[in-house]
């Protein structure tokens, strides 16, 4: 974004508008889909699968706190670094996309319009934070390699828009969508679905990752840490 920032030929950017669009391209196929996917499959991945890696859990669990409170603290904390770390990237971003434009590209994005599209976009980060986050938690108590349902997930998050509205229901990012200020095309090949109310992605992206904690606070419970497995 930088180079494009420093590149962009002056034909492009007299036209402010376009970066309004351009956002919501990177947004939608970059950011969404690859950075805050993985940067939180590798904050709450660690959460437990660290310290088994390295040979800490131990520690932990000897501790005299209820391990469904352990989870959630742990969950909450995994929720707080991640936010705190992608939040300002997608802002720093978005300045980015608009900052080759000049005045007019900086006039349009702190105007209403440009300011209720970034609280938006970062309204989208935080909700996949914890639907990501509550996801990828449960994998670290359950697999010894994370990253492998990890990959195998996001290849479902990325076929979800050519996914029967059915399939669609049982991904992520059907719902955190819901939630963009400016649609995207997807391609000629997507298949079209409803569009999801607000309050219906909401209540899904939060049932979910509470059901997600629940889980893997059982898991936690029954949790024995044998090193020598590892």
């Amino acid at each position: 974004m930088v180079l494009r920032a420093i590149f962009m030929p002056d034909t492009l950017r007299v036209n402010a508008p376009d970066a309004t669009t351009e956002f919501a391209e990177v947004f939608h196929f970059f950011l969404l889909r690859f950075v805050v996917f993985f940067a939180n499959a590798m904050i709450f991945v660690r959460l437990f699968r660290g310290e088994i890696l390295e040979k800490s859990l131990h520690y932990t669990l000897l501790a005299p706190i209820h391990r469904g409170v352990l989870v959630l603290g742990k969950y909450l904390g995994g929720v707080l670094s991640a936010v705190l770390l992608l939040a300002p990237a997608t802002a720093l971003t978005y300045l980015l996309v608009y900052l080759p434009h000049g005045h007019a590209g900086l006039s349009l994005m702190s105007s209403a319009t440009g300011v209720g599209n970034l609280l938006a976009y970062l309204l989208i980060v935080v909700l996949a934070c914890f639907a990501y986050g509550a996801l990828f938690m449960l994998a670290g108590l359950y697999f010894k390699n994370p990253m492998v349902p990890a990959l195998i997930f996001l290849g479902w998050e990325t076929l979800t828009p050519f996914l029967p509205a059915l399939l669609k229901s049982l991904s992520f990012v059907h719902y955190l969508v819901s939630f963009a200020p400016v649609p995207v095309s997807l391609g000629a090949f997507a298949l079209l679905a409803r569009p999801v109310a607000g309050w219906v992605a909401l209540l899904a992206l939060l049932a979910s990752s509470a059901v997600l904690v629940f889980l893997a606070s059982r898991a936690a419970r029954r949790l024995e840490v044998t090193y020598s497995a590892e």
